[in-house]
């Protein structure tokens, strides 16, 4: 299902130079020195994990200029450095080589192992020091990360969660490996996204989201510009045929009628735009019946089952709900085929929890009901679901 998806422009238009990510709450001098001195350290650990990945290819390149040199291959790379047996055998072939150009070679592949290894010694150090991460499991979203520290770790309320998370910066894209460090002292939060065992860097991560937004901006840039260069010609156009007016009457008037159309399709683009912006923020749904919803094929569902989405076009989703101005689904009986409203569940129901995501109410004896949605930020980033009724 085509969607218009958010990109995480505002987190990049926030950061800094480092694979960062947050500042903390002012609220506290011991609190807030306690968490700067911890984002300090976390701050040191990114470094050094950039240059671990920078010895890391100068030793790529080494062992690939050692193999194309005569040199025997020891195998795929992984992770940061060498295996242990991989740095024995290069050590056993620096004894035994006879061409100073190997012996060169190999001594420089070593000694950028030895350093890959100081460094790793000097990244554990670190952490020890700091409070344990959590260590990023695909799909797992930096928000939810925060909200579970702060409410369970911390044992703090969940609105005073929230205000705390919306003072800082949240990375929406990250990657199986990364480690994510919470620190919390006195009402201050911080928060910091490292390396840890992923391939790539959050720095990484962040440039290639920055590249794209770039990209894009340059082309609305070059739409823009000729667009204004369109408008420019025409406007000139219109001044010289005004000095000819008596005798180029029915031409002036139809250059005032492609202006007019130009004009619209201005109109036109901010109101795609709007929309645009409106599907970035919407909940996409479909109400209907259960046992009609699973027959048309729209969802799975079972007796002793949660329900399943079975369908994903755009068009099985043909309403939607703007979070960013309501938090509710108001319907009635007739609305969802039925002829009195029992009970009602979200599909998928794996995903979203009656009584933490949502809450129902039904009134008028089952005539009308209601679905407030209680946690928006997870209703807006998974974008559509089944209203399935009784």
């Amino acid at each position: 299902m085509k969607r218009v998806t958010a990109t995480f422009a505002a987190a990049i238009l926030a950061v800094g130079t480092v694979a960062m990510l947050l500042i903390f709450t002012a609220c506290g001098q011991k609190g807030g020195s306690t968490v700067k001195s911890q984002m300090e350290t976390a701050q040191q650990i990114s470094k050094l994990e950039k240059e671990m990945d920078t010895r890391q290819q100068e030793m790529n390149t080494l062992l690939a200029d050692y193999v194309r040199n005569g040199g025997q291959d020891v195998g795929t790379l992984v992770g940061k450095g060498l295996t242990p047996e991989q740095t024995k055998i290069l050590e056993n072939r620096l004894k035994n080589e006879q061409g100073v150009g190997y012996n060169d070679l190999l001594a420089d592949i070593l000694n950028k192992q030895k350093a890959i290894e100081d460094m790793q010694v000097k990244v554990q150090d670190l952490e020890r020091a700091l409070p344990a991460p959590v260590d990023v499991a695909r799909g797992e979203r930096h928000y939810d990360i925060a909200m579970s520290y702060l409410t369970k770790q911390v044992g703090i309320d969940a609105n005073a969660a929230k205000v705390l998370i919306r003072q800082v910066n949240m990375m929406d894209e990250l990657v199986p490996g990364f480690k994510v460090w919470n620190f919390y002292k006195d009402g201050v939060y911080g928060t910091f996204v490292t390396q840890g065992n992923a391939s790539v860097s959050p720095y990484g991560v962040i440039q290639h989201a920055r590249q794209t937004l770039i990209n894009e901006k340059n082309t609305a840039i070059t739409e823009r510009d000729g667009l204004a260069r369109d408008k420019a010609a025409l406007n000139q156009e219109v001044t010289d045929l005004t000095a000819r007016r008596d005798q180029l009457t029915q031409d002036v008037n139809m250059l005032q009628a492609e202006r007019e159309a130009l004009n619209q399709k201005v109109s036109s683009l901010q109101g795609t735009a709007d929309d645009l912006q409106s599907q970035m923020n919407s909940v996409f749904y479909r109400i209907g019946y259960r046992k009609s919803m699973v027959s048309e094929g729209y969802v799975q569902s079972h007796w002793y089952g949660k329900p399943m989405l079975a369908k994903f076009a755009e068009a099985d989703y043909p309403q939607r709900l703007d979070l960013r101005a309501s938090d509710a689904i108001t319907f009635t009986a007739a609305e969802a085929g039925v002829p009195q409203i029992r009970r009602v569940r979200l599909a998928p129901g794996s995903t979203f929890k009656e009584g933490t995501d949502y809450a129902v109410t039904i009134t008028g004896n089952g005539e009308r009901a209601q679905v407030m949605l209680l946690n928006k930020d997870k209703f807006r980033a998974a974008r559509s679901m089944m209203v399935v009724v009784n």
